[in-house]
């Protein structure tokens, strides 16, 4: 009988790879290499994590941000009109301090000057806030050049300011060099509004009318009915 090995499923020795044998005093460092690679992946996935974190709370980011864009039905911070006393606190002392950022900044001729209380005109008040909206968008948007701030001043400032000069009804407090209430009062709307809104909204149709004077995305305009009758 031979004393050669034989496989149990009865394949010839030599079939099998040879398996390396562990030295047992080579143990504690395979187990501490294998310890730092788990480490370094721990370190991974949690580098991962924090990138797709950061992804999320950007896209979240973006997502409220054309959400604001696109919703027309709220008021932003800078309709006076709708500000709660948070939010209007908080706009006139940016409002005060870009009064005066200008003021001190612009030495301007009398005639275009603003006056110490441009705070109780109203259209001074919205002019400078929307100016000053309008200012934020130029410089507070980054570092790169940018003709925004040129624009800023061309488009905005001094048109405002030569509005205001116009509109601000301020001479007189520049002159006393101290408020005068205006003397140009408006009414407001009549009451003949409500009889003339429904008068008007009774000549029109419940839906909209599908003749139109302007192509249709056939690319052709559609006949009016006066014109399509025989």
């Amino acid at each position: 009988m031979s004393d050669a090995l034989v496989d149990p499923d009865g394949e010839e020795p030599g079939v099998f790879e040879d398996v390396p044998v562990l030295d047992e005093s080579m143990l504690p460092e395979v187990v501490a290499e294998l310890s730092g690679q788990m480490h370094r992946l721990d370190d991974h996935v949690a580098a991962h994590d924090e990138h797709l974190r950061a992804l999320h709370e950007s896209f979240e980011a973006l997502e409220n941000s054309l959400t604001e864009k696109v919703n027309l039905a709220r008021p932003n911070r800078w309709a006076w009109e709708f500000l709660t006393r948070e939010q209007a606190t908080q706009l006139w002392a940016e409002t005060r301090w870009f009064a005066d950022y200008l003021i001190r900044r612009y030495p301007l001729p009398s005639e275009v000057s603003i006056p110490p209380c441009w705070y109780r005109h109203s259209v001074a008040v919205d002019e400078l806030s929307d100016v000053y909206a309008a200012w934020r968008e130029a410089y507070c948007s980054g570092d790169r050049p940018s003709t925004a701030m040129t624009a800023w001043r061309d488009r905005w400032l001094w048109p405002m300011l030569h509005r205001l000069a116009s509109y601000a009804d301020w001479r007189e407090c520049k002159e006393r060099r101290r408020h005068v209430d205006p003397t140009a009062r408006q009414q407001s709307t009549d009451d003949e509004f409500a009889d003339f809104v429904t008068a008007d909204v009774e000549t029109r149709p419940e839906k909209t009318p599908m003749v139109l004077p302007w192509p249709t995305k056939r690319g052709k305009p559609r006949a009016h009915a006066a014109d399509s009758a025989p």
